[in-house]
């Protein structure tokens, strides 16, 4: 069983190697830390017992946008439903926030993710150039609260 819980100071160093096998261009372990104290009510974990599989990441911004910094689930956990319970719960709670709307990033040939994102009802609203680096594009992509 899947549990979603906020991440607690113990769980950094697990959410890391979700970090780490998930993305070319990993997060540094002090910036999710420093998001561990800035964020922590929206820097959320996956867990089956007591293993991270995966987590979430937010932060809100102008006082009624909710955006996701991050989300990751390990490898051999992909495809099970986690990733969407991870973004379901994080919008919950950006709208517990007042929040109207949730935005993200993703990189345009990630394929999967923007299947994943719109099937979750995101839109692409602009593509962001050199986002991850030169040549590297991102998609906006946002979804309406309201």
């Amino acid at each position: 069983m899947i549990i979603i819980t906020n991440v607690d100071e113990n769980d950094l160093p697990k959410v890391y190697e979700v970090e780490i096998e998930s993305f070319e261009d990993p997060y540094p372990y002090s910036l999710l830390k420093a998001y561990y104290y800035l964020s922590r009510e929206l820097f959320l974990v996956a867990k089956q017992g007591d293993v991270v599989v995966g987590y979430s990441l937010g932060i809100i911004q102008f006082g009624y946008r909710g955006h996701v910094v991050s989300i990751a689930v390990k490898k051999d956990y992909r495809e099970k439903g986690i990733g969407s319970l991870l973004l379901k719960e994080l919008e919950k709670r950006f709208k517990e926030y007042k929040c109207t709307h949730s935005y993200l990033e993703v990189n345009l040939k990630n394929k999967t993710a923007i299947e994943f994102y719109h099937k979750l009802g995101y839109i692409i609203v602009k593509l962001q150039k050199n986002y991850y680096g030169r040549g590297k594009h991102a998609f906006i992509m946002v979804k309406s609260f309201s």
